[in-house]
């Protein structure tokens, strides 16, 4: 075997073996050969012997083991613990960017190490792009103490889901049967008119504070209590009433904890 490497690194060409021999020098760069073997052995099979028939076998032998340790040297920098799923993301987007480094064929400067890093830097990049290019992963970013990590991600929710949600929520708010009769037809009055008839925006006096002002301009909507009047043909101030005693109850029954809206 020895002399075989000798006569593949003297003549920058692999040398004519049959079946069994072939397997035997893939065996031996794959698991026996240190790294700067096989980088000086995937080297010479890519610059100067790329159409031979069993030049990717050898190229792959020789530079999977060192997908392998990239994948794990990148998984432990970028998370605290990571997962064998996480490795194995990694390791495969490393394996997928040697088959296209070799079969992509780009001329590579000379030099005695612009080959290595030529190299080295595409498996890094396809192991970490193949893992955060999955959707589940996307800006997700490695910090080096996770207590710190705040997210503006909004988490996903399926609007027809949601719609169904709301109009299930609406319907038992507006028929709760602890609500007296015109109490719930004040709600019921609501769901009837829709957001459009409704609802208006709030409008902002001129007093208090401005800064308050300000956050809360931009269409914030609230009930518009001369609409629903009217529709009922009951005076305004009934409705303020009706409405306060709506709220009270069905804050405790259906928000008592303030975060009915985060979720729904």
């Amino acid at each position: 075997m020895l002399d075989t490497i000798s006569d593949l690194l003297g003549s920058k060409k692999i040398p004519s073996l049959d079946e069994v021999q072939m397997s035997a020098l893939l065996q031996y760069v794959f698991t026996a050969a240190d790294q700067k073997l096989r980088i000086e052995v995937a080297e010479i099979v890519y610059r100067y012997d790329h159409d031979h028939p069993n030049a990717l076998g050898l190229f792959l032998a020789c530079t999977l083991p060192l997908a392998e340790k990239v994948a794990q040297c990148k998984a432990n920098k970028t998370f605290l613990y990571p997962s064998d799923w996480q490795i194995e993301l990694m390791y495969d987007g490393a394996v997928a960017a040697m088959i296209s480094f070799f079969q992509s064929n780009r001329s590579v400067w000379p030099g005695s190490d612009a080959f290595q890093r030529y190299l080295l830097r595409s498996l890094t990049l396809g192991a970490v792009w193949h893992y955060f290019r999955r959707q589940e992963n996307e800006n997700i970013r490695s910090v080096a103490d996770v207590r710190t990590v705040r997210t503006a991600r909004k988490p996903f929710r399926n609007s027809i889901e949601q719609d169904i949600i709301t109009r299930e929520l609406l319907e038992q708010v507006t028929n709760y049967p602890e609500l007296r009769a015109p109490v719930r037809e004040t709600l019921q009055c609501i769901a009837t008119l829709g957001p459009d008839a409704a609802l208006k925006e709030h409008a902002f006096a001129v007093w208090g504070d401005p800064d308050k002002w300000e956050r809360q301009r931009g269409g914030r909507p609230i009930l518009n209590p001369e609409a629903i009047a009217k529709a009922m043909g009951i005076p305004k101030r009934d409705v303020h009433r009706y409405l306060g005693q709506a709220r009270v109850i069905l804050r405790e029954v259906f928000n008592s904890d303030g975060k009915l809206f985060l979720t729904h």
